[in-house]
């Protein structure tokens, strides 16, 4: 069993297999997690964020039905444990309400992070710099050093 956890939201995964402005900084963090043997951990979320992505860039013509299908079955095969619960939803709620979120999403991310006290790390700069305030756990991939 791993000794320590971090949480990473979709846009960092999806960056390893698309090219993105922060795709070498998404490599980096997830070869340094691997190194130091943490185990990359977020809500159920963030699979279905992955199969809705991969649908929009065939959509939009970013890429073709076939990368697409490559790129999600990396996706799908990363070592991410997922966790879903009752508790888990409600404390998302209840974090998007004190973090003044207009949706609860991105707070999934957020409640996996302070149930593992670990990191969370996100590809949103938005996001963190609307919560990095309140959440001191957050950390943004653009600050990576690739």
């Amino acid at each position: 069993m791993p000794t320590s956890y971090a949480v990473l939201d979709s846009g960092i995964l999806l960056a390893t297999v698309q090219t993105e402005t922060y795709t070498e900084q998404a490599r980096t963090l997830i070869n340094q997690l691997d190194e130091q043997q943490v185990q990359m951990i977020a809500p159920v979320l963030l699979r279905y964020e992955c199969v809705a992505v991969a649908r929009k860039w065939v959509y939009r013509e970013l890429t073709t039905l076939e990368k697409a299908k490559i790129a999600l079955n990396i996706l799908l095969n990363y070592p991410v444990t997922t966790v879903l619960d009752d508790s888990l939803l409600n404390r998302a709620y209840q974090l998007a309400t004190e973090l003044d979120r207009p949706t609860a999403y991105d707070a999934h991310y957020l409640a996996v992070a302070e149930r593992y006290q670990c990191d969370f790390w996100t590809a949103d700069e938005r996001l963190y710099n609307a919560v990095k305030g309140k959440f001191t756990r957050i950390s943004w991939i653009g600050n990576i050093k690739a």
